[in-house]
């Protein structure tokens, strides 16, 4: 009976299931395809909005690194404007050539510094940066009109500025100066001219004092007329200042011609005379005239 049982093989699906996985490779291929194409279409649009983003990234560094240049130029020229003041302001101590000669030599260090950032402030990126610029401007205005007054006891003017800016040989100043950068420079000029004032009374120089009182109430109608329009921001600050350093002067040199009046009083001969009532109303009228 063992001989006659068949013997049971096990099948084989090796051809059913090749076939089948034929069909089905078959039938995904156009899914397969399509899934490919839209992961490359999606690479292609991922690539683009990167390469956006990279722009936008350079872009903004180019910005960064501007306007750093800029903000560092501002304070290095504001420091070196500084120091012409301070150069100018000892002009009673070592008289003005060689006050004006130290001037000169740092004049040129700023106009370099200026130099500096003049590629990053030209065109609309003047407008662009001026916020950070402006400062370093000016403090500039602020010193060398503090050397004009002192030279030619005048006030600086807009046109001075720009040509004090404006290389030799060159068409064009190394930065734009607008009206808000002049007007402001100059609104800061009051507290250096109370200052030289003020040294001007401890050298017992009454024409330099009364200068001095004369050009700040010019200034004063004329920021005045400014402070009208409204167009300038922190004009109204400034022109806190300008009366502050005005009021200053003003007492100043009242304070002066008192003290003239008073030591010129007992410079007076006293008369000859030895009468009591008459040498007294002899000094109160030598008094009342001086």
């Amino acid at each position: 009976m063992d001989g006659d049982r068949e013997t049971k093989r096990p099948r084989t699906y090796s051809n059913n299931n090749s076939n089948s996985n034929s069909k089905q490779q078959a039938k995904n291929a156009p899914q397969n395809k399509g899934a490919e194409e839209d992961a490359a279409n999606m690479s292609a649009s991922k690539k683009a909005v990167v390469d956006s983003f990279k722009s936008y990234r350079d872009t903004l560094d180019l910005h960064h690194d501007q306007r750093e240049r800029v903000i560092k130029c501002s304070r290095d020229i504001t420091a070196l404007s500084k120091k012409i003041v301070f150069s100018l302001l000892r002009i009673t101590q070592d008289g003005p050539t060689r006050v004006f000669d130290e001037a000169e030599r740092k004049h040129k260090q700023v106009l370099e510094l200026f130099a500096k950032i003049s590629a990053d402030l030209q065109g609309t990126d003047a407008s662009k940066y001026n916020r950070q610029a402006t400062p370093g401007i000016q403090e500039y205005i602020e010193a060398i009109g503090l050397w004009v007054f002192l030279r030619d006891n005048k006030l600086i003017t807009m046109q001075q500025v720009v040509e004090r800016l404006t290389p030799e040989g060159a068409s064009a100043p190394l930065v734009d100066v607008t009206d808000s950068d002049y007007v402001l420079g100059i609104c800061d000029l009051p507290g250096e001219v109370n200052r030289y004032c003020i040294n001007s009374i401890g050298k017992g120089d009454r024409e330099a004092v009364k200068r001095c009182v004369a050009f700040l109430r010019v200034m004063k109608e004329g920021v005045a007329l400014l402070l009208c329009s409204g167009k300038i921001k922190d004009l109204d600050k400034k022109s806190e200042v300008l009366d502050s350093s005005l009021s200053k002067t003003e007492a100043a040199y009242y304070s002066m011609c008192i003290r003239e009046g008073e030591t010129g009083s007992m410079d007076v001969d006293a008369p000859t005379t030895t009468g009591g009532s008459n040498s007294s109303s002899s000094n109160q009228a030598t008094v009342g005239v001086a």
